[in-house]
């Protein structure tokens, strides 16, 4: 059977899984993206390269594979196959998606070593682990929201300049020093990474000794901590 009818036909149960879990609009864009894959495995190959290096085309493969993935994942979106695996792991164990996915298919490659080989095995896991962490990275930096701590005594001056020049929201916590017993104004923001490099050089401005805390988050929405970016 052509590989585009396969890639086709092997995903439609996965879309029926995923389609009882996930939103409606990831199921619609799975299926936007695998009717383009299928159409793309149908067109023929214009252009092969060829190297003696194999580990090129494999770290090559992972890199652009993850980068992908993890555009697909960033607008909620799967192509099925392994990464519809990886979503149901991050929804019911809340495993990064793309580690989700290396695990699925460690399962699948692994015992096939006597078929493919050692080599080509070795080769497949590498493939396989870069482009996981490509993907994991990508989430993790490209368009992610970053949550920004600021201890300052001068918050609230801060927090002034911050609303004026930027039209941000921020929550104020009070807290108390463990060793000092004395009290602390916090402020707390969760922010694109484009606005953080804008937070950073007024905080600084206000109090050049301001403890200022970034940090990656999993989720912005109370009622969904279980999916995680």
């Amino acid at each position: 059977m052509p590989s585009y009818l396969s890639n086709l036909l092997i995903n439609v149960l996965l879309i029926v899984i995923g389609y009882k879990l996930f939103e409606k609009k990831t199921t619609y864009l799975t299926i936007w993206a695998i009717a383009w894959m299928t159409v793309f495995l149908k067109i023929p190959v214009f252009y092969t390269y060829h190297t003696r290096e194999l580990i090129v085309p494999t770290l090559l493969a992972g890199a652009l594979t993850g980068i992908s993935i993890g555009l697909i994942f960033r607008f909620n979106g799967t192509i099925a196959g392994d990464t519809i695996i990886g979503k149901i792991l991050n929804y019911f164990f809340g495993i990064s998606l793309g580690t989700g996915s290396l695990i699925f298919e460690l399962f699948i490659v692994i015992p096939f070593i006597m078929i493919i080989g050692f080599t080509n095995t070795v080769l497949t896991v590498i493939y396989l682990y870069v482009y996981s962490v490509f993907t994991n990275q990508f989430l993790a930096n490209i368009g992610a929201k970053k949550a920004v701590l600021v201890v300052s005594p001068k918050y609230r001056q801060i927090a002034v300049t911050i609303s004026k020049e930027l039209d941000q929201e921020m929550t104020i916590f009070n807290g108390t020093g463990y060793y000092s017993d004395a009290d602390q104004h916090m402020l707390y923001m969760i922010a694109g990474p484009r606005r953080v490099t804008k937070l950073v050089p007024i905080i600084e401005s206000e109090d050049k000794n301001a403890l200022i805390v970034i940090e990656n988050i999993r989720s912005a929405r109370g009622l969904d901590m279980r999916r995680i970016l």
